[in-house]
């Protein structure tokens, strides 16, 4: 239905494009958000994106939207990309790593981040049954337990004091008040079911703080290690008003079960502070708070933003990991996506292994095509610069049926722009 109606696009309009087979692609919640011609996007859509569509075209669309599954609370999970999206999310925050996931609708953020929330919310009870040998509703008991064990005055909160306290002095000297405010905020992370699931010991003896970090994420690096990389970049790296501006954002950023929107049942939804969404709908200074709090050892695990976190922005301290889970038809839209955790000082360069891009995509629709051009216009960019850019219905099925350059002919081919010292005489400069 979808490729009959994208069809009737292209030919009655050479220049429009069919958004509505984009938001298909995205998520069933985008594709309802799309269907009239608009979109909730962060980014400028065309006017021709949105021309008329013929009138024959709102049949298609009204049996696509009978055809879609009716349980709001389940639907985002029978959608195979974003459920693919979901899974690799979630086993990269079991292995301790942090994902950031860039999609342009907001109604797929949204249900990025309410499924991806509920699945980790899973995850955490299931962990701490099986480590435990007990049931779920036994196991959250027993870390709710732990957690106020390591907030109020007692043994594990004087070992996780020491421990962290010794590993900060490991690092530089600071004020006693300015560490004081460190082993506060870390101390608060610490105790979260999220971290207690995973890593703390099971028998819950004698230095169970330690042992936890002695635990190694997916990237081989140990947590310790994590908190001592945190802990000198405040000291060494941070101003005095940077060093402010961490502890502030940390010790604001919620630890706890949150409710958010739910527009498929104008309800509230629980959501873990684990995950978090940025886009346009963001306030400033809680985007402010999630990008800094995101370049720490701690919450939010898995950030899904929209284009407004594409560019200009550091995210790249804790993270290797990124998925596209919406494509472009601009390759460099990708490229600078990725450049977010790609920096000087980066956790890929520190683990000294590769960052890691997943894009995918779902075979046989709207999203192949895109798959295709955009690999296709990646490798042309590297030779001519000077391709005509159109994403209307017309081109990109063109483009999509063209003979893919190969890769090592568009290396061979590419402009060689760096420049090259010659030998000089001696005695000239």
């Amino acid at each position: 239905l979808a490729a009959r109606a994208q069809a009737m696009v292209a030919a009655s309009d050479g220049r429009a494009r069919a958004l509505f087979a984009e938001g298909l692609a995205s998520s069933f919640e985008a594709f309802r958000d799309t269907r009239n011609g608009a979109a909730s996007r962060d980014e400028d859509v065309p006017d021709a994106a949105v021309a008329a569509h013929p009138g024959d075209l709102a049949w298609y669309l009204d049996w696509i939207d009978r055809a879609l599954p009716r349980e709001e609370e389940k639907i985002a999970l029978r959608h195979p990309k974003l459920s693919a999206t979901v899974d690799r999310a979630v086993e990269l925050w079991a292995r301790g790593e942090k994902v950031l996931i860039f999609c342009f609708y907001r109604a797929t953020g949204r249900a990025l981040e309410r499924n991806i929330s509920a699945r980790i919310d899973a995850a955490i009870n299931r962990f701490a049954a099986e480590r435990a040998g007990v049931s779920e509703e036994k196991a959250i008991m027993r870390l709710d337990e732990i957690g106020e064990r390591l907030e109020r005055d007692g043994r594990l909160r004087r070992e996780a004091d020491d421990v962290l306290t010794s590993l900060l002095r490991e690092v530089g000297e600071v004020h006693e008040a300015t560490e004081g405010k460190i082993v506060s905020v870390v101390r608060r992370f610490l105790r979260t079911p999220s971290f207690l699931a995973r890593f703390y010991p099971v028998d819950d003896g004698p230095n169970s703080i330690a042992r936890a970090l002695e635990a190694k994420d997916a990237s081989g690096i140990r947590l310790d290690d994590k908190l001592r990389g945190f802990c000198r970049m405040l000291i060494e790296r941070a101003t005095e008003d940077e060093r402010s501006r961490y502890l502030e954002a940390l010790d604001r950023i919620q630890t706890g079960q949150r409710y958010g929107r739910d527009d498929d049942t104008h309800g509230k939804v629980r959501l873990l502070p684990n995950v978090r969404l940025a886009n346009g709908e963001t306030a400033q200074d809680s985007r402010q708070r999630l990008l800094l709090s995101f370049n720490t050892p701690f919450f939010p695990e898995v950030l899904v933003a929209s284009s407004v976190l594409a560019e200009g922005v550091d995210l790249h301290l804790d993270c290797r990991h990124i998925i596209h889970h919406d494509l472009c038809w601009n390759p460099s839209t990708l490229e600078q996506r990725t450049g977010r955790v790609d920096r000087l000082g980066a956790k890929a360069e520190k683990a000294r292994q590769s960052i890691q891009v997943y894009q995918p995509y779902v075979a046989a629709t709207q999203d192949e095509k895109m798959f295709r051009v955009v690999r296709d216009r990646e490798r042309w960019f590297q030779v001519v610069m000077g391709e005509e850019y159109a994403v209307d219905e017309a081109t990109t099925d063109a483009l999509a049926e063209r003979v893919p350059l190969p890769e090592s002919a568009a290396r061979e081919l590419a402009l060689r722009l760096e420049c090259g010292l010659e030998a000089r005489p001696t005695g000239q400069s």
